[in-house]
């Protein structure tokens, strides 16, 4: 083989594929929709599960949480300053251990002001990344010590957007929340740690003393395990570890363990499965796409039976045949692979859109050199995968037979072989039908699942007051002379705010006492969600208060005794059967802890999912569990982000240095609960609804090369007074044979891997019946259409005509 045949076979091969365009541009676009959702699908995934992340030697970094033993899927709960320093003492299996949580702070230099996301963290968490600033110095001991607090590092987008790559920024001070502090460092562009939003860095500040008494569990903490060490060991460890600090601490740590995972697994957690079920998705649909080309090409090989056979008898090997079909393939893959990438280009930019927010948020999805190598490599193994069963079945044909006039059908085993295609493409089209419409049924149902709370047009807003500056009594009259402006806005109906909004992501919750009940023993504490609120808070959520009453500007004052609100959860749970309000109830949640009669009862709202049931759940209100920084819930009646701009000068003329941050609706808040499952849903539907097209058009080539191929025993069976009718009937019924086999072999292979979705499904069971009736009798349809077009060709057929030809 030298290099002028392999070149001859190329121009060949493009000459051939320019004469059959439209052979040619069906296999091209069957191709692109393979390779093109392929490479779609591996950038997210090569960028969230593959691709080392940006640390040294990330694979041994993992995070560390507490798992409440107690609360089914509490395996991921924040950590416990007390427990995480005990924990770096007497661990075995950890190189370096370090602590850090996430919060809001308002930078503000000169004039301007913003809401930034800070991560506070201890010392020894950068070392630990070992990824150095690009400009000063990291936290020493030094400044992570208590009531230092001094130090700061910024982020390189705010080194240039705030300081315009300014080298002289380093120590140069600057307020965070009102409190003066010295940039010391500045960390290299794209640096993350979980939230790629973080723009600041302060010290955590821990110090040695017993935590348990008097705070709760608050921090995250991420460790590198030693060489040699795998998770499952540490995990082993730690566990151990757990029971022996739940033995030494039987009240704060009863029913507590710990729960090892790799930092990647925590930064993709909640999509992790569906990016493995849409790749292996992604997989059948190019294992139907490579099927339907083989089925092309086949039949094109079968029209070429006279082209080969000449070819054969001047002396052209076997193998030179093969080779030259292969090429051909190769071709029309790598063709196939350049629009796959154009396509996955732009189909990453929608993947990234349809994406849940925690997913680009903490993880950057790219398109570079690796995937188009990537594509390289797939276009030239799908060229070889589709083309090597075809041009081997070619190459069998038989020489006489081909030379004879009309000698089209010749090629040894291609009708097997093209109706074996064609079965396997139905049963990967049922299976990819059946994941589809589970999870899209999953996702309708959700979208009729009752939030609690009643999102159209509410505006939301986060409003953060620096402590240096608000103490308690400030705030609260801040607070309120926001509102009283904000409601005079024309369209404004109600005006409330609330410490943590539902659907956000963030929560507080403690242990809940009821009086005159014995105290629980360790570990059975009554546990509950906490939201502190302002009066009106329920009416402007349309919250529906089921018993008692709601809040009032007089249960605000700081002087009045403490009242509770409490969920139908909670009653249902806590008080069965007992007549909640006048109920004296305290939370684990201030200095005092007092007691309080629960005044009202309101319906229940989902926490972080609209999939997930809710928490018992206290609301106080604001002045007796005071939060500087609120999210303002204001209900319109119009457009709520028409009133963004008007709201923001409203604040700035209470404080011209208080910003306000994500600026947001309501509505749109809880649609991003539904992300993850519409991310799957639409995806794996768009997948099923292609793998059907390409099954039909593949039902399509088969039938009718077949009717082509019995041109003369139709026209003998219609010459001896078969019917049109029953010429249909014969065809259909040949393309039925076909369908059937695949399907029963497809339903087969959905129920062996519908416990993969399990997890992904909301109100639909993996196995459900309508579903497994429904796919087969959709594809059904497109192979009784693709069946049918063949057959009425076959079917009007002039006998003398088809006995002639």
């Amino acid at each position: 083989m030298t290099l002028d045949s392999i070149w001859q076979d190329i121009r060949y091969s493009i000459r051939g594929l320019l004469r059959n365009g439209s052979f040619s541009a069906t296999a091209v676009l069957s191709l692109l929709l393979g390779i093109g959702a392929s490479l779609a699908i591996f950038t997210v995934t090569d960028s969230l599960l593959l691709r080392p992340l940006p640390y040294r030697e990330s694979g041994r970094l993992v995070m560390v949480w507490e798992r409440n033993m107690r609360q089914t899927g509490e395996e991921h709960n924040v950590v416990s300053p007390g427990n995480y320093l005990d924990w770096k003492q007497q661990n075995d299996v950890f190189e370096s251990m370090a602590g850090f949580r996430v919060a809001t702070s308002v930078l503000t230099v000169g004039s301007r002001s913003e809401q930034l996301v800070k991560q506070l963290v201890t010392a020894d968490l950068f070392p630990m990344l070992a990824v150095p600033p690009v400009r000063g110095r990291l936290f020493t001991a030094e400044d992570d010590k208590p009531g230092v607090n001094s130090a700061l590092i910024i982020s390189y987008r705010v080194w240039q957007s705030w300081f315009g790559g300014d080298e002289a920024v380093i120590g140069r001070t600057v307020q965070v929340n009102s409190t003066p502090r010295t940039i010391i460092g500045v960390m290299p562009p794209g640096f993350y740690l979980l939230d790629r939003d973080t723009d600041l860095w302060d010290t955590l500040g821990l110090d040695g003393r017993d935590y348990r008494k008097t705070q709760g569990r608050w921090m995250l903490c991420l460790a590198r395990l030693k060489p040699g060490i795998t998770r499952d060991a540490a995990q082993a460890h730690m566990a151990a570890l757990a029971q022996r600090l739940e033995t030494a601490y039987p009240v704060f740590d009863k029913n507590w363990s710990v729960n090892v995972e790799t930092l990647r697994d925590s930064m993709v957690r909640q999509v992790k499965a569906s990016l493995l079920i849409l790749r292996g998705a992604v997989g059948l649909l190019l294992a139907v796409a490579c099927a339907n080309v083989a089925n092309l090409q086949l039949a094109r090989y079968a029209a070429r039976g006279r082209e080969l056979a000449v070819r054969m008898s001047v002396g052209a090997g076997r193998a030179r045949v093969v080779r030259q079909l292969l090429t051909e393939s190769v071709l029309l893959g790598l063709i196939g692979g350049a629009g796959g990438v154009l396509a996955a280009w732009w189909a990453v930019k929608g993947l990234v859109t349809l994406a849940p927010a925690d997913l680009t948020r903490r993880a950057q999805v790219s398109f570079d050199l690796r995937i188009v190598l990537f594509a390289l490599a797939l276009s030239l193994a799908t060229g070889v995968v589709f083309g090597v069963a075809p041009a081997l079945a070619a190459s069998r044909g038989q020489l006489a037979d081909g030379l004879r006039e009309g000698g089209r059908s010749h090629i040894g085993g291609a009708s097997r072989l093209r109706a074996l295609l064609v079965g396997a493409e139905v049963a990967l089209s049922v299976m990819l039908l059946v994941g589809g419409m589970l999870l899209f049924r999953s996702f309708v149902r959700l979208q009729t699942v009752d939030p609690g709370v009643d999102p159209t047009g509410v505006l939301t807003f986060r409003l953060a007051l620096p402590a240096a500056r608000y103490p308690e009594a400030a705030r609260s009259q801040f607070f309120s002379r926001a509102i009283d402006q904000i409601e005079r806005l024309p369209g404004v109906q109600v005006v409330s705010a609330v410490s943590y909004l539902p659907f956000n992501g963030d929560a507080a919750g403690t242990w809940v006492g009821i009086a005159g009940r014995p105290a629980p023993r360790a570990g059975e504490e009554l546990l509950g969600i906490i939201r502190t609120v302002l009066p009106g808070y329920f009416r402007a959520m349309r919250i529906p208060l089921k018993q008692g009453r709601d809040f009032t500007d007089a249960d605000n004052d700081p002087r009045s005794p403490y009242r509770f609100i409490v969920n139908e959860t909670f009653v249902e749970r806590y008080l069965k059967g007992e007549q909640p309000l006048g109920k004296q109830i305290n939370a684990l949640m201030d200095r005092n802890n007092p007691f309080g009669e629960i005044i009202g009862v309101v319906g229940d709202v989902k926490e972080d999912s609209v999939d997930k049931g809710p928490m018992p759940t206290v609301y106080y209100v604001h002045n007796h569990l005071s939060y500087s920084a609120m999210t303002f819930v204001v209900r319109t009646a119009g457009d709520p982000m028409s009133l963004a701009g008007p709201i923001r000068r409203i604040v700035q003329g209470l404080d011209p240095a208080q910003p306000i941050a994500n600026v947001r609706t309501m509505q749109a808040i809880v649609a991003e609960t539904f992300s993850r499952q519409r991310f799957s849903a639409l995806l794996l539907s768009g997948f099923s609804l292609a793998s059907l097209l390409l099954a039909g058009v593949g039902i399509y080539g088969v039938l009718s090369y077949s009717v082509t191929e019995r041109t003369r025993e139709i026209g003998v069976r219609m010459a001896v007074g078969a019917q049109p009718a029953q010429i249909v009937g014969m065809i259909v019924a040949s393309g039925g044979r076909l369908v059937g086999t695949g399907t029963a072999v497809g339903i087969a292979g959905a129920l062996a891997l519908s416990g993969l979705l399990k997890g992904l499904l909301f109100g639909v069971g993996p196995r459900d019946l309508a579903t497994y009736v429904a796919a087969p009798a959709l594809l059904g349809v497109v192979a009784l259409i693709a069946s049918y077009l063949p057959a009425r060709r076959a079917a009007n057929l002039e006998p003398m005509s088809a006995l002639r030809e």
